[in-house]
């Protein structure tokens, strides 16, 4: 078991490590990083979006499923929002991301493997069921309150217009709509949105280890470190009495959502940050600590 947490972790260590090191011999900067967070953001994940949306399983599962994590990250959210604001006083903005990054996780490039090698074959379908809602309503969401913030000051109708024609929320809409209607992706589009979609995750640990090698004095230790411990703490701990007691989910369904629930912080939140001019430094922090303590998290939660 550790080599399969091994084997899912140090991949995601080694391209945060990598993107550290080209940063500290100049080789990349923060400029780079933001043309980077730019591709994810504008072509990278909308296709990651619209390739798991167009495949949507989420009427494949019991829907006490989807209810019972919903709720559990609402929680989180919700919990890490209030902290992070009225306790710690960080921006709106920053408050609503740093929320993002404690709901939503790593689930294709770290969990999703492991939890194939740990509990088989069967927590595949849970954990795409997850992704295409958190898809959905946690980080479209998200992007919408984004836009809020960012055009407060131009009236709900400019607010409006640049909610409709944000490309992430426009795309996954659309693979929503293609995966409802049925209709068959031809083989030679699936290569081409898989290969897209393949470097949002890369690509963002790459700018997150550029970012990191910046020397940067505006990190609240004590907040992240509360925010580390909602994530990998109370975020699968209320999952599980959500789903195994609350929601009694049969658990082919419930174990691989408390794995999701026990991963690291996401690095969506990091590209958002970047996007919408929101400060770093805090939510690089959360996602770099929580990722290594994750071991602990996740290879207890595959014992229960």
């Amino acid at each position: 078991m550790l080599a399969a947490l091994f084997n899912g972790v140090l991949p995601i260590f080694a391209i945060s490590v990598i993107g550290y090191g080209c940063g500290k011999i100049k080789i990349f900067d923060f400029g780079s990083a933001m043309i980077l967070n730019k591709f994810v953001m504008f072509i990278a994940m909308p296709i990651l979006g619209f390739k798991l949306l167009s495949a949507a399983s989420l009427f494949d599962v019991p829907m006490q499923l989807l209810i019972g994590y919903l709720l559990s990250e609402i929680c989180v959210y919700l919990i890490t929002f209030i902290i992070a604001r009225k306790v710690f006083g960080v921006g709106v903005k920053e408050a609503f991301l740093l929320g993002l990054a404690t709901a939503l996780t790593n689930h294709v490039l770290f969990i999703l493997p492991i939890a194939e090698i740990l509990i088989g074959p069967s927590a595949t379908l849970p954990i795409v069921a997850l992704i295409s809602m958190d898809g959905m309503l946690i980080f479209g969401g998200t992007i919408v309150a984004m836009d809020v913030l960012s055009a407060k000051d131009m009236g709900w109708r400019p607010t409006v217009a640049n909610i409709a024609s944000n490309p992430p929320i426009l795309v996954m809409l659309a693979g929503l709509i293609y995966g409802l209607s049925g209709l068959e992706i031809a083989p030679n589009v699936q290569i081409f949105l898989s290969n897209i979609s393949s470097t949002a995750s890369p690509v963002l640990l790459f700018a997150l280890g550029v970012i990191l090698s910046v020397k940067r004095d505006e990190v609240i230790a004590s907040l992240t470190d509360l925010i580390v411990f909602v994530k990998l703490i109370i975020h699968p701990v209320a999952a599980y009495c959500l789903l195994k007691y609350a929601m009694d989910v049969p658990e082919i369904f419930a174990n691989p959502a408390i794995m999701v629930a026990a991963a690291p912080c996401g690095v969506m939140s990091f590209m958002l940050a970047m996007n919408y001019g929101v400060k770093v430094d805090n939510i690089a922090r959360v996602i770099f600590i929580s990722s290594l303590f994750s071991l602990l998290t996740i290879s207890y939660v595959a014992n229960i």
